[in-house]
Protein backbone atom coordinates (compact mmCIF):
# COMPACT_ATOMS: atom_id res chain seq x y z
CA UNK A 1 0.00 0.00 0.00
CA UNK A 2 1.81 3.46 -0.92
CA UNK A 3 2.40 5.94 1.70
CA UNK A 4 3.10 9.63 0.83
CA UNK A 5 5.75 10.89 3.30
CA UNK A 6 6.91 14.36 3.14
CA UNK A 7 10.60 13.69 4.30
CA UNK A 8 13.26 17.26 5.08
CA UNK A 9 15.31 17.52 1.77
CA UNK A 10 18.40 16.91 4.06
CA UNK A 11 17.38 13.65 4.87
CA UNK A 12 16.03 12.48 1.53
CA UNK A 13 19.77 13.40 0.66
CA UNK A 14 20.88 11.14 3.24
CA UNK A 15 18.84 8.35 2.87
CA UNK A 16 19.75 8.63 -0.66
CA UNK A 17 23.43 8.33 -0.44
CA UNK A 18 22.72 5.41 1.64
CA UNK A 19 20.77 3.54 -0.30
CA UNK A 20 23.29 4.58 -3.47
CA UNK A 21 26.33 3.41 -1.21
CA UNK A 22 24.76 -0.05 -0.50
CA UNK A 23 22.90 -0.16 -3.92
CA UNK A 24 19.26 -0.27 -2.57
CA UNK A 25 16.52 2.34 -3.09
CA UNK A 26 15.11 4.68 -1.04
CA UNK A 27 12.43 2.73 -0.48
CA UNK A 28 14.21 -0.10 0.66
CA UNK A 29 16.30 2.20 2.99
CA UNK A 30 13.33 3.15 4.38
CA UNK A 31 11.41 0.22 4.78
CA UNK A 32 14.55 -1.50 6.56
CA UNK A 33 14.76 1.69 8.71
CA UNK A 34 10.76 1.23 10.02
CA UNK A 35 11.75 -2.56 10.47
CA UNK A 36 14.42 -1.72 12.83
CA UNK A 37 12.33 0.29 14.66
CA UNK A 38 9.82 -1.86 15.24
CA UNK A 39 12.02 -4.70 16.09
CA UNK A 40 13.73 -2.49 18.84
CA UNK A 41 10.65 -0.83 19.97
CA UNK A 42 8.49 -4.41 19.95
CA UNK A 43 6.21 -5.82 22.82
CA UNK A 44 7.58 -8.87 24.41
CA UNK A 45 5.38 -11.81 23.48
CA UNK A 46 4.13 -14.19 25.96
CA UNK A 47 6.94 -16.63 25.15
CA UNK A 48 9.81 -14.02 25.78
CA UNK A 49 8.16 -13.03 28.66
CA UNK A 50 7.86 -16.71 30.38
CA UNK A 51 11.25 -17.44 28.99
CA UNK A 52 12.85 -14.26 30.77
CA UNK A 53 11.21 -14.85 33.98
CA UNK A 54 11.83 -18.51 33.89
CA UNK A 55 15.83 -17.93 33.07
CA UNK A 56 15.33 -16.00 36.06
CA UNK A 57 14.30 -18.22 38.60
CA UNK A 58 16.77 -20.69 37.85
CA UNK A 59 19.05 -18.37 38.51
CA UNK A 60 17.49 -17.79 41.49
CA UNK A 61 17.41 -21.60 42.44
CA UNK A 62 21.27 -21.97 42.00
CA UNK A 63 22.08 -19.14 43.66
CA UNK A 64 19.86 -20.19 46.69
CA UNK A 65 21.52 -23.80 46.36
CA UNK A 66 24.93 -22.48 46.41
CA UNK A 67 24.18 -20.80 49.52
CA UNK A 68 22.83 -23.57 51.56
CA UNK A 69 26.05 -25.29 52.69
CA UNK A 70 26.83 -22.09 54.32
CA UNK A 71 23.35 -21.78 55.70
CA UNK A 72 22.83 -25.13 57.00
CA UNK A 73 25.95 -24.56 58.83
CA UNK A 74 24.57 -21.06 60.39
CA UNK A 75 21.33 -23.06 61.45
CA UNK A 76 23.19 -26.13 62.83
CA UNK A 77 25.15 -23.62 65.02
CA UNK A 78 22.20 -21.98 66.15
CA UNK A 79 20.41 -25.30 67.10
CA UNK A 80 23.35 -26.64 69.23
CA UNK A 81 23.46 -23.24 71.12
CA UNK A 82 20.22 -23.57 71.97
CA UNK A 83 20.18 -26.77 73.16
CA UNK A 84 23.27 -25.94 75.18
CA UNK A 85 21.08 -22.96 76.63
CA UNK A 86 18.18 -25.62 77.62
CA UNK A 87 20.41 -28.25 78.76
CA UNK A 88 22.33 -25.63 80.88
CA UNK A 89 18.80 -24.76 82.21
CA UNK A 90 17.37 -28.40 83.02
CA UNK A 91 20.45 -28.80 85.01
CA UNK A 92 19.68 -25.88 87.35
CA UNK A 93 16.10 -26.99 87.32
CA UNK A 94 16.90 -30.25 88.45
CA UNK A 95 19.53 -29.11 91.10
CA UNK A 96 16.95 -26.71 92.36
CA UNK A 97 13.99 -29.51 92.93
CA UNK A 98 16.67 -31.89 94.40
CA UNK A 99 17.64 -29.94 96.93
CA UNK A 100 16.01 -29.46 99.82
CA UNK A 101 13.90 -26.35 100.81
CA UNK A 102 14.55 -24.37 104.47
CA UNK A 103 11.56 -23.91 105.75
CA UNK A 104 11.11 -19.71 106.83
CA UNK A 105 7.79 -20.39 108.67
CA UNK A 106 8.28 -20.39 112.40
CA UNK A 107 6.48 -22.87 114.71
CA UNK A 108 3.80 -21.27 117.12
Amino acid sequence: MPISLRLPPELETQIAGYGAREGISKSAVIVRSIHEFLAKHAQPSALQIYDEVMQEAAASLESARARAPEQRSRKLQVRKAIARKHAERSERATQALATPRSSSRKSA
